[in-house]
C-alpha cells in the first residue's frame, strides 16, 4: 500500500471519528482502527493527535475554502462574490459536523482555538486578496468589511442550519442578496 493512500485513509477515518465524537472524545487508537492501520503508523504520519486534527481540518475545510481556481476571470463582481459564497458554504455544509466539532472544541482547548483563528485569518485574507484583485470596491477598508461580512454570514449560516435543520438559504443568490442589503 502506498504511503499517500495510508495517509488519506487515516485522514478520512479522523474526519469520521472527530465528526462523531469531537476532538476530546476521540482517540488515536479508535482512528487507527477505523483507518485499518496500526496506531504506530498513524503516529509515523502525524506524530500526535493535535497534528492529525489540524491536518484533518486543513484537508477537508481550509484547503477547499482557499481554492479560488473555480472562479473565472470573465465573471463580473457580483458573480464572483456569489461564487465565493456558494463554494465556501458548500464546503462547510459538506463538512458540517467536523466544522461544528472544531468550533465546539475551540471553547475548551486553546491550541484548537488558535488553530481556528489561524484558519479564519487565512480564509479572510484570501477572500480579501481576490476581491482586491477583482477591484470589487474602490475603498481599501471596504475589502476587509466585505470579506468579514461574507465569512461571518457563511459561518453563522452553517451554525444556524446545524441547530435548526433549516435549509432556507440553499440558494446562494438569495444569500448574496441578503449580504448585499447588509452592505
Amino acid at each position: 500500500m502506498k504511503e499517500e493512500d495510508t495517509r488519506e485513509r487515516i485522514l478520512n477515518a479522523a474526519k469520521e471519528v472527530f465528526s462523531n465524537k469531537g476532538y476530546s472524545g476521540s482517540t488515536t487508537r479508535e482512528i487507527s482502527l477505523v483507518a485499518d492501520v496500526a496506531e504506530v503508523t498513524l503516529f509515523r504520519h502525524f506524530e500526535k493527535k493535535n497534528n492529525l486534527f489540524y491536518e484533518t481540518i486543513s484537508t477537508f475545510i481550509v484547503k477547499p475554502m482557499l481554492n479560488f481556481n473555480a472562479s473565472k476571470e470573465n465573471e463580473n463582481s457580483e458573480q464572483f462574490i456569489q461564487k465565493i459564497i456558494e463554494e465556501r458554504t458548500c464546503t462547510l455544509r459538506k463538512n458540517r459536523e467536523l466544522f461544528i466539532c472544531t468550533i465546539y472544541e475551540s471553547q475548551y482547548n486553546d491550541e484548537i482555538k488558535e488553530m481556528l483563528k489561524s484558519i479564519f485569518s487565512k480564509v479572510f485574507d484570501e477572500i480579501m486578496y481576490f476581491m482586491k484583485g477583482r477591484q470589487i470596491n474602490s475603498e481599501k477598508e471596504s475589502f476587509g468589511y466585505l470579506s468579514q461580512i461574507i465569512l461571518s454570514t457563511i459561518v453563522g449560516l452553517i451554525i444556524f442550519e446545524s441547530l435548526t435543520d433549516s435549509d432556507a438559504f440553499r440558494d446562494s443568490r438569495k444569500l448574496y442578496e441578503i449580504i448585499k442589503t447588509l452592505l
